[in-house]
């Protein structure tokens, strides 16, 4: 009985941990915005006035964008091999359609 259940639990957190990450491989020439489309959208529609987040100035930057993108959160999956140049554009694209407070 508590093999079958550490067995099983297991088999939960793999499932789990696997489903936290997506693989993304954008066409060559995609835009920032094309790449939002694809990957983002879902989760992060605009708002009414078109703006698709509400950053903190101190983290409204690429690094930061780029950081959050490659590691993702407890909501949001990572995208750890993601192209530089794709985060790059994608990043670029957040932060013009993002709003600081």
């Amino acid at each position: 009985m508590r093999s079958t259940m550490t067995i099983s639990l297991s088999a939960l957190a793999i499932a789990l941990i696997a489903g936290c990450s997506r693989d993304y491989d954008p066409a060559p020439e995609a835009s920032g915005e094309q790449i939002y489309q694809a990957a983002c959208i879902e989760c992060h529609p605009a708002d009414e006035k078109g703006i698709i987040f509400h950053i903190d100035s101190k983290n409204a930057n690429p690094t930061y964008i780029a950081h959050k993108v490659k590691t993702g959160s407890l909501m949001m999956p990572k995208f750890p091999n993601i192209k530089a140049e794709d985060l790059k554009k994608l990043s670029a694209y957040a932060l013009e359609h993002s709003a600081s407070k």
